[in-house]
Protein backbone atom coordinates (compact mmCIF):
# COMPACT_ATOMS: atom_id res chain seq x y z
CA UNK A 1 0.00 0.00 0.00
CA UNK A 2 3.22 2.41 0.76
CA UNK A 3 4.56 1.61 -2.10
CA UNK A 4 1.51 2.38 -4.40
CA UNK A 5 0.73 5.83 -2.76
CA UNK A 6 4.63 6.93 -3.16
CA UNK A 7 3.98 6.20 -6.98
CA UNK A 8 0.51 7.92 -7.17
CA UNK A 9 1.94 11.43 -6.74
CA UNK A 10 -1.59 13.25 -8.15
CA UNK A 11 -5.15 13.09 -7.11
CA UNK A 12 -7.55 12.53 -9.55
CA UNK A 13 -10.48 14.94 -9.04
CA UNK A 14 -13.54 13.17 -10.96
CA UNK A 15 -16.09 14.95 -13.19
CA UNK A 16 -19.57 13.73 -14.48
CA UNK A 17 -18.02 13.79 -18.45
CA UNK A 18 -15.77 11.50 -17.36
CA UNK A 19 -15.90 7.97 -19.17
CA UNK A 20 -15.70 5.10 -17.42
CA UNK A 21 -12.18 4.33 -18.94
CA UNK A 22 -11.06 7.33 -17.98
CA UNK A 23 -11.83 6.98 -13.99
CA UNK A 24 -10.96 3.47 -13.60
CA UNK A 25 -7.05 4.51 -15.32
CA UNK A 26 -6.98 7.47 -12.78
CA UNK A 27 -8.06 5.45 -10.01
CA UNK A 28 -5.46 2.96 -10.09
CA UNK A 29 -2.42 5.81 -11.21
CA UNK A 30 -3.74 8.66 -8.92
CA UNK A 31 -5.05 9.41 -5.46
CA UNK A 32 -8.10 10.33 -4.04
CA UNK A 33 -9.18 13.44 -2.82
CA UNK A 34 -10.10 12.92 1.00
CA UNK A 35 -13.40 13.62 2.11
CA UNK A 36 -12.00 15.68 4.90
CA UNK A 37 -8.61 17.22 5.29
CA UNK A 38 -5.77 15.08 6.27
CA UNK A 39 -4.10 18.17 7.98
CA UNK A 40 -6.20 21.23 9.22
CA UNK A 41 -4.32 24.68 9.65
CA UNK A 42 -6.13 27.18 11.48
CA UNK A 43 -5.37 30.55 13.42
CA UNK A 44 -6.69 31.78 16.45
CA UNK A 45 -5.89 35.49 16.15
CA UNK A 46 -4.16 37.08 13.27
CA UNK A 47 -1.42 39.01 14.49
CA UNK A 48 2.12 38.73 14.03
CA UNK A 49 4.98 41.04 15.51
CA UNK A 50 7.64 40.26 12.68
CA UNK A 51 7.32 42.03 9.04
CA UNK A 52 9.70 39.14 7.72
CA UNK A 53 10.92 39.85 3.61
CA UNK A 54 9.60 36.52 2.11
CA UNK A 55 6.24 37.28 3.69
CA UNK A 56 3.24 39.58 2.56
CA UNK A 57 1.88 40.25 6.07
CA UNK A 58 3.11 43.65 6.71
CA UNK A 59 1.68 44.85 3.56
CA UNK A 60 -1.84 43.03 4.26
CA UNK A 61 -2.58 43.07 7.00
CA UNK A 62 -4.21 46.50 7.15
CA UNK A 63 -6.60 45.64 4.58
CA UNK A 64 -7.87 42.34 6.40
CA UNK A 65 -10.16 41.71 8.84
CA UNK A 66 -8.46 41.29 12.22
CA UNK A 67 -9.47 39.71 16.11
CA UNK A 68 -9.47 36.68 18.18
CA UNK A 69 -11.17 33.09 17.30
CA UNK A 70 -14.32 32.47 19.68
CA UNK A 71 -13.70 29.90 22.35
CA UNK A 72 -16.78 28.29 20.59
CA UNK A 73 -15.59 28.15 17.47
CA UNK A 74 -12.34 26.95 18.48
CA UNK A 75 -13.58 24.07 20.34
CA UNK A 76 -16.56 23.65 17.16
CA UNK A 77 -13.15 22.57 14.75
CA UNK A 78 -11.76 20.38 17.36
CA UNK A 79 -14.59 18.90 17.49
CA UNK A 80 -14.79 18.22 14.05
CA UNK A 81 -10.95 17.26 13.58
CA UNK A 82 -11.50 14.47 16.21
CA UNK A 83 -14.95 13.33 14.66
CA UNK A 84 -12.84 12.84 11.36
CA UNK A 85 -9.59 11.75 13.10
CA UNK A 86 -7.22 14.21 11.57
CA UNK A 87 -4.02 13.15 11.16
CA UNK A 88 -2.09 16.36 11.78
CA UNK A 89 -3.41 19.69 13.12
CA UNK A 90 -1.35 23.10 12.99
CA UNK A 91 -2.86 26.01 14.95
CA UNK A 92 -1.11 28.83 13.14
CA UNK A 93 -1.56 30.63 9.81
CA UNK A 94 -0.65 33.92 9.05
CA UNK A 95 0.48 34.87 12.26
CA UNK A 96 2.67 34.09 15.45
CA UNK A 97 0.81 32.13 17.53
CA UNK A 98 2.53 32.64 20.74
CA UNK A 99 0.81 36.25 20.86
CA UNK A 100 -1.96 33.86 21.73
CA UNK A 101 -1.25 33.97 25.60
CA UNK A 102 -3.64 30.98 26.01
CA UNK A 103 -1.95 29.14 23.15
CA UNK A 104 -0.19 26.17 25.44
CA UNK A 105 -3.77 25.50 27.02
CA UNK A 106 -5.28 25.61 23.54
CA UNK A 107 -2.23 23.14 22.39
CA UNK A 108 -3.02 20.47 25.92
CA UNK A 109 -6.77 21.03 25.09
CA UNK A 110 -6.75 20.06 21.45
CA UNK A 111 -3.79 16.85 22.34
CA UNK A 112 -6.02 15.64 25.45
CA UNK A 113 -9.09 15.66 22.25
CA UNK A 114 -7.06 14.22 19.86
CA UNK A 115 -4.04 12.03 21.34
CA UNK A 116 -3.52 10.18 18.17
CA UNK A 117 -2.90 13.34 16.06
CA UNK A 118 0.29 15.21 15.08
CA UNK A 119 0.27 18.59 16.32
CA UNK A 120 2.50 20.59 14.72
CA UNK A 121 3.22 24.54 15.22
CA UNK A 122 5.61 27.49 13.31
CA UNK A 123 6.83 30.24 15.41
CA UNK A 124 9.12 32.90 15.00
CA UNK A 125 10.39 32.24 18.80
CA UNK A 126 10.34 35.99 19.29
CA UNK A 127 7.43 35.05 22.27
CA UNK A 128 9.21 31.90 23.82
CA UNK A 129 10.06 33.80 27.14
CA UNK A 130 11.20 31.30 30.13
CA UNK A 131 7.39 30.68 31.54
CA UNK A 132 6.39 29.73 27.70
CA UNK A 133 9.23 27.35 27.27
CA UNK A 134 8.82 26.17 30.80
CA UNK A 135 5.00 25.18 30.22
CA UNK A 136 5.35 23.70 26.85
CA UNK A 137 8.54 21.19 28.35
CA UNK A 138 5.86 20.59 31.27
CA UNK A 139 2.40 19.84 29.29
CA UNK A 140 4.65 18.38 26.44
CA UNK A 141 1.14 18.89 24.12
CA UNK A 142 3.05 19.27 20.50
CA UNK A 143 4.63 16.53 18.55
CA UNK A 144 7.02 19.28 16.49
CA UNK A 145 7.57 22.62 16.96
CA UNK A 146 9.24 24.67 14.28
CA UNK A 147 11.12 28.07 14.92
CA UNK A 148 11.78 29.90 11.98
CA UNK A 149 14.95 32.00 13.09
CA UNK A 150 16.65 33.42 9.33
CA UNK A 151 20.29 32.53 9.88
CA UNK A 152 22.83 33.01 12.73
CA UNK A 153 24.19 36.35 12.09
CA UNK A 154 22.45 39.65 14.06
CA UNK A 155 22.25 41.85 11.08
CA UNK A 156 20.87 39.32 8.06
CA UNK A 157 18.31 37.69 10.95
CA UNK A 158 17.08 41.43 11.48
CA UNK A 159 17.00 42.32 8.10
CA UNK A 160 15.36 38.96 7.17
CA UNK A 161 12.37 38.93 10.06
CA UNK A 162 11.98 43.11 11.12
CA UNK A 163 9.03 43.79 13.22
CA UNK A 164 9.97 44.21 16.54
CA UNK A 165 12.21 41.03 16.98
CA UNK A 166 15.50 40.95 18.25
CA UNK A 167 18.25 38.65 17.46
CA UNK A 168 20.08 38.04 20.83
CA UNK A 169 16.63 38.14 22.06
CA UNK A 170 15.49 35.44 20.35
CA UNK A 171 18.70 33.70 19.94
CA UNK A 172 18.16 33.56 24.54
CA UNK A 173 14.80 32.45 24.04
CA UNK A 174 15.38 29.41 21.75
CA UNK A 175 18.78 27.99 23.57
CA UNK A 176 16.48 28.63 26.76
CA UNK A 177 14.56 25.97 25.33
CA UNK A 178 16.60 23.87 23.64
CA UNK A 179 18.24 23.09 26.99
CA UNK A 180 14.89 22.47 29.09
CA UNK A 181 14.07 20.35 26.57
CA UNK A 182 17.51 18.32 27.53
CA UNK A 183 16.43 18.25 30.76
CA UNK A 184 13.00 16.67 30.44
CA UNK A 185 11.84 13.73 31.97
CA UNK A 186 9.03 13.42 29.44
CA UNK A 187 8.68 9.68 27.67
CA UNK A 188 8.66 11.51 24.01
CA UNK A 189 9.46 15.26 24.59
CA UNK A 190 8.11 17.66 21.51
CA UNK A 191 11.25 18.25 18.86
CA UNK A 192 12.33 21.07 17.94
CA UNK A 193 13.30 21.89 14.38
CA UNK A 194 14.83 25.39 13.05
CA UNK A 195 13.88 26.67 9.85
CA UNK A 196 14.60 29.37 7.71
CA UNK A 197 13.79 30.40 3.93
CA UNK A 198 16.54 30.60 0.97
CA UNK A 199 17.14 34.51 0.41
CA UNK A 200 20.11 36.10 -0.39
CA UNK A 201 20.51 37.75 2.89
CA UNK A 202 21.40 34.50 5.32
CA UNK A 203 23.66 31.89 4.70
CA UNK A 204 21.30 28.83 5.42
CA UNK A 205 24.33 26.03 5.26
CA UNK A 206 26.07 28.11 7.78
CA UNK A 207 23.18 28.33 10.39
CA UNK A 208 22.33 24.67 9.64
CA UNK A 209 25.67 23.50 11.01
CA UNK A 210 25.52 26.31 13.39
CA UNK A 211 22.37 24.59 14.46
CA UNK A 212 23.63 20.77 14.06
CA UNK A 213 26.50 21.47 16.72
CA UNK A 214 24.38 22.04 18.92
CA UNK A 215 22.48 18.89 18.25
CA UNK A 216 19.29 20.42 17.22
CA UNK A 217 17.74 19.64 13.88
CA UNK A 218 17.58 22.70 11.40
CA UNK A 219 16.49 22.98 7.67
CA UNK A 220 15.70 25.50 4.71
CA UNK A 221 13.05 25.63 2.62
CA UNK A 222 13.33 27.21 -0.95
CA UNK A 223 11.57 30.55 -1.40
CA UNK A 224 8.21 30.75 -2.93
CA UNK A 225 6.66 33.93 -4.05
CA UNK A 226 3.83 33.02 -2.69
CA UNK A 227 0.97 33.45 -4.86
CA UNK A 228 2.62 36.25 -6.56
CA UNK A 229 2.19 38.04 -3.27
CA UNK A 230 6.23 38.63 -2.50
CA UNK A 231 6.60 41.72 -5.02
CA UNK A 232 10.84 41.53 -4.42
CA UNK A 233 11.06 37.52 -5.02
CA UNK A 234 13.63 38.61 -7.44
CA UNK A 235 15.74 40.40 -5.32
CA UNK A 236 15.64 37.69 -2.99
CA UNK A 237 16.69 34.81 -4.76
CA UNK A 238 19.94 33.51 -3.81
CA UNK A 239 22.74 33.55 -5.75
CA UNK A 240 22.64 31.60 -9.54
CA UNK A 241 19.34 30.12 -8.28
CA UNK A 242 16.19 30.04 -10.68
CA UNK A 243 12.73 29.82 -10.45
CA UNK A 244 9.95 27.35 -11.60
CA UNK A 245 5.83 27.62 -11.43
CA UNK A 246 4.80 25.68 -8.31
CA UNK A 247 2.62 23.08 -10.39
CA UNK A 248 3.45 20.52 -8.54
CA UNK A 249 1.41 21.24 -5.26
CA UNK A 250 -0.35 19.48 -3.25
CA UNK A 251 -2.16 22.20 -0.71
CA UNK A 252 -5.47 22.45 -1.97
CA UNK A 253 -5.97 18.43 -1.85
CA UNK A 254 -5.38 17.37 1.33
CA UNK A 255 -4.93 20.29 3.82
CA UNK A 256 -7.68 23.29 4.94
CA UNK A 257 -6.52 26.45 5.57
CA UNK A 258 -8.82 28.60 8.40
CA UNK A 259 -8.86 31.85 9.55
CA UNK A 260 -9.87 33.31 12.74
CA UNK A 261 -12.92 34.43 11.60
CA UNK A 262 -14.20 30.57 10.12
CA UNK A 263 -13.15 31.72 6.36
CA UNK A 264 -11.73 28.87 4.78
CA UNK A 265 -9.17 30.04 2.25
CA UNK A 266 -7.92 28.00 -1.22
CA UNK A 267 -4.81 28.39 0.21
CA UNK A 268 -2.33 29.40 3.13
CA UNK A 269 -0.51 32.13 0.72
CA UNK A 270 -3.93 33.71 0.43
CA UNK A 271 -3.20 36.93 2.46
CA UNK A 272 -5.88 38.86 1.27
CA UNK A 273 -8.81 36.05 0.88
CA UNK A 274 -8.65 36.48 -2.69
CA UNK A 275 -10.73 32.34 -2.66
CA UNK A 276 -12.58 32.20 -0.06
CA UNK A 277 -14.25 28.77 -0.20
CA UNK A 278 -16.61 29.23 2.71
CA UNK A 279 -16.90 29.67 6.83
CA UNK A 280 -16.65 26.90 8.66
CA UNK A 281 -18.47 29.00 11.64
CA UNK A 282 -22.15 29.00 9.82
CA UNK A 283 -21.35 25.10 8.22
CA UNK A 284 -18.66 22.79 8.76
CA UNK A 285 -15.21 22.27 7.58
CA UNK A 286 -16.74 19.22 6.04
CA UNK A 287 -19.39 20.89 3.67
CA UNK A 288 -16.97 23.63 2.94
CA UNK A 289 -14.15 21.44 2.12
CA UNK A 290 -16.58 19.03 -0.34
CA UNK A 291 -18.64 21.99 -1.49
CA UNK A 292 -18.96 22.69 -5.36
CA UNK A 293 -16.41 25.25 -5.45
CA UNK A 294 -14.17 23.58 -3.78
CA UNK A 295 -13.93 20.42 -6.04
CA UNK A 296 -13.89 22.96 -9.26
CA UNK A 297 -11.25 24.57 -8.13
CA UNK A 298 -9.04 21.01 -7.56
CA UNK A 299 -10.94 19.95 -10.84
CA UNK A 300 -9.06 23.18 -12.64
CA UNK A 301 -5.56 22.25 -11.04
CA UNK A 302 -5.88 18.20 -12.05
CA UNK A 303 -6.54 19.21 -15.68
CA UNK A 304 -3.54 21.98 -15.62
CA UNK A 305 -5.82 24.88 -16.02
CA UNK A 306 -3.76 26.73 -13.33
CA UNK A 307 -3.85 30.01 -15.06
CA UNK A 308 -7.77 30.02 -14.15
CA UNK A 309 -7.13 29.86 -10.42
CA UNK A 310 -6.60 32.91 -8.48
CA UNK A 311 -2.99 32.27 -6.55
CA UNK A 312 -1.49 28.98 -8.01
CA UNK A 313 -1.31 31.02 -11.71
CA UNK A 314 1.05 33.16 -10.26
CA UNK A 315 2.96 31.53 -7.50
CA UNK A 316 6.44 30.62 -8.13
CA UNK A 317 9.01 28.66 -6.17
CA UNK A 318 12.92 29.21 -5.94
CA UNK A 319 15.56 26.18 -6.96
CA UNK A 320 19.36 26.63 -5.76
CA UNK A 321 21.02 23.54 -4.16
CA UNK A 322 19.54 20.41 -2.76
CA UNK A 323 17.72 20.65 0.72
CA UNK A 324 18.56 17.09 1.87
CA UNK A 325 22.49 17.82 1.43
CA UNK A 326 22.05 20.75 4.04
CA UNK A 327 19.61 19.32 6.47
CA UNK A 328 21.09 18.99 10.08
Amino acid sequence: MNIIKFFKTRYYVPSPSDSFWKRSFYSLTSRKVPNFPKTVQFETHSACNAACIFCPYSFTYQSQPKGFMSEELFKKIVAEMKLYKVRRISPYMNNEPFLDKDMVKKLVYIKEEIPDSKIVLTTNGSRLYKNVADDLVENNPLDYLYISFQGVEKEGYEETMRGSLKFEETMENVLYLISKLKESKAKNPFKVIITMVATNKVDPIKAVNFWKEKGVKAKWTPLENRGGNIIDFDELKPKDSTSRRFVNCTRLFKQAYILFNGDMVLCCTDYTRKVVLGNVEKTSIEEVWNNKKAQSLRRLFFEGKIDEIPLCRNCEIADSFGEEEFEG
